[in-house]
């Protein structure tokens, strides 16, 4: 018994510390969004493809896939990590946007 209330307690231990992780990064990615988001203009207003590209140039570093589509959602403009994939790749071909390096992007 006093094991398993230990292991519980373990459990939920590192349950807090990842619901603190998970809570930093999003207000991480609230803080880009904003900081994305020139006076007057709303990432809600703007194509994703070009919502991309404003989350990409507020970033101080290269974004993976996954960091991108969490930016997106968070500004209001569901993606998932497939999703952002697509315009990635033609975002790429228009040359708005480069490849730093397998699964890292910036704003060209």
């Amino acid at each position: 018994m006093e094991n398993e209330l230990r292991e519980a307690e373990r459990e939920r231990d590192l349950l807090g510390v990842r619901i603190e992780g998970l809570r930093a990064q999003r207000d991480a990615f609230k803080k880009l969004v904003e900081a994305a988001v020139m006076p007057g203009e709303d990432l809600k207003d703007l194509t994703k493809a070009d919502a991309i590209v404003a989350i990409l140039r507020a970033s101080d570093k290269p974004m993976t896939l996954g960091e991108i589509a969490d930016a997106m959602s968070a500004a209001g403009k569901y993606t998932v990590k497939n999703g952002a994939s697509v315009y990635i790749d033609g975002l790429l071909k228009a040359g708005r946007v480069v490849r730093v390096k397998r699964g890292l992007y910036s704003a060209a």
